[in-house]
């Protein structure tokens, strides 16, 4: 009897060992051939060490790359290590939290067994007797520190294999501005291929399962027109065979269908008025939100407005004279995310004055603050042959202009903007802008040896609006 139990004894295990043998022959044979192995879970995702490794291990990639295969190196005691493209060791941390694909050397953390299970799974144990866990199936968070092995802790072991590239489409994709034309080269497979399913994501590597049309594409391109602007969409296409199937993906690429938004800024008045077009996508926009800075590239991420802006224009009030600002507008979408900004734009805020003066004074208020008209000298405006006359440096000045004195020609120079204005004393021409022209009065030296010009002339071929109150014999003037 015992001779029997012995010999079942070594059936068993060296039954055991041929099983082993045929489930992992690269490490268990030592093998100079590297084989590698991609843990599937339960909801579909694979194990992804992100960039060939260096970080955390993630359960959320729906298609076997590089990043997902892992060579299984053998270890003494049973153990095994899991080494990714990069050459980095699967660890389990030690808060038991989260695991890393970042050690470059095996140590206890980097050990594990691997639990073959009744349905033809595994399951991930560490050294520290917790099992690796995709929670929710896959596509979140990669825990270890589950004491039971339930669905979330089994695994689908997948052997690489090399795909022919005759069974791989190439995929391009061709952007215009309200649309992404996408065309692939026809497969090649023993299989019957009865159309192709085109997937599409906003990140890359993580294509939803979901094809983006309900029947598989019986050609060999596709135009997607149900995207948004500003947005970069990530594509791939399988061959769809007559038995259902799917064969493998193609080539990743990226699309993004930029809008076609412009926006422009001018100073006016009350502060800077903004302004863009309309683009042709705009039935999933619900407005749009206008960023500002003082220096360029460096807008806040908190929009000027509290609500998207409705329209097409927007005038800026909250801003300070004479400073340079600049800005960038951004779609808002129905779902509530943004578009990619547009070119930034930049202006200086010039707002218009507003000057008041009234016959007899020697002051004026400039947008209601109160200045001399001569300062020291106490000026005043007056009335002479039926026209206003004052001192006029004070005010050019406060328009945002400047004035010279040529001694020599008796000749007032004044400059507003783009507006040049000369005028002699004792002469009724005076040229403007390189013209000459005819003033009602003459320039004049007063008593008091101030040079006096007349104001309706001047302030007339600056372009300013002016209003003249007959019952005050107050003088009121806009500049632009």
């Amino acid at each position: 009897m015992k001779k029997i139990k012995a010999f079942a004894t070594y059936v068993l295990v060296l039954l055991l060992t041929l099983s082993s043998l045929m489930v992992f022959p690269s490490y268990a044979y030592g093998s100079t051939e590297v084989e590698k192995f991609s843990f599937k879970t339960k909801e579909g995702y694979y194990l992804c060490a992100e960039d060939g490794g260096g970080d955390i291990l993630t359960a959320d990639r729906t298609e076997i790359g590089p990043w997902e295969k892992f060579e299984i190196v053998s270890l003494s005691k049973g153990y095994v290590a899991l080494k990714s493209d990069e050459g980095y060791y699967l660890s389990a941390s030690d808060d038991e939290e989260s695991l890393h694909v970042e050690s470059a050397e095996i140590g206890k953390r980097e050990r594990f067994t691997l639990v073959e299970l009744d349905n033809k799974k595994f399951a991930l144990k560490t050294y520290y007797d917790k099992y690796v866990c995709a929670e929710n199936g896959g596509g979140g968070k990669v825990v270890a520190d589950r004491t039971k092995i339930g669905e979330w802790e089994s695994f689908e072991l997948i052997k690489s294999q090399e795909i022919k590239d005759e069974e791989k489409s190439t995929l391009t994709a061709k952007v215009s501005d309200k649309e992404v034309k996408l065309t692939w080269t026809k497969v090649e497979s023993t299989k019957k291929v009865v159309g192709y399913n085109l997937y599409r994501s906003t990140v890359s590597g993580k294509q939803s399962k979901t094809p983006v049309t309900d029947f598989p594409i019986e050609k060999i391109s596709y135009t997607d027109k149900n995207i948004k602007a500003d947005t970069k969409y990530y594509y791939v296409v399988k061959p769809v065979y007559k038995d259902k199937t799917l064969g493998p993906a193609s080539n990743e690429v990226e699309a993004t269908m930029k809008s076609t938004i412009t926006l422009s800024a001018k100073s006016v008045s009350n502060g800077v008025e903004l302004s863009w077009n309309k683009p042709k996508y705009s039935n999933e926009i619900v407005g749009y939100n206008i960023y500002r800075a003082t220096r360029s590239g460096k807008q806040s991420d908190t929009p000027i407005t509290d609500f998207p802006i409705e329209g097409t224009s927007y005038t800026d009030k909250n801003i300070e004279n004479n400073q340079t600002y600049y800005y960038i507008l951004k779609v808002v979408y129905k779902d509530k995310t943004l578009g990619e900004p547009t070119a930034e734009v930049s202006v200086k805020s010039n707002f218009g004055k507003t000057i008041v003066l009234q016959v007899g004074s020697k002051y004026m208020h400039v947008n209601g603050k109160k200045i001399e008209i001569d300062p020291g000298k106490r000026t005043e405006v007056v009335i002479k042959n039926g026209r206003t006359f004052l001192p006029i440096r004070a005010l050019i000045e406060n328009m945002g202009g400047e004035v010279e004195w040529d001694q020599w020609e008796r000749k007032v120079s004044l400059y507003l903007n783009k507006h040049k204005i000369h005028l002699w004393i004792g002469n009724k021409t005076a040229k403007v802008d390189g013209v000459n022209k005819e003033t009602d009065v003459e320039p004049y030296i007063s008593d008091s040896n101030r040079t006096m010009l007349p104001l309706r002339f001047i302030v007339e071929n600056f372009d300013c609006e002016v209003d003249w109150d007959g019952t005050t014999k107050t003088v009121t003037i806009k500049t632009k």
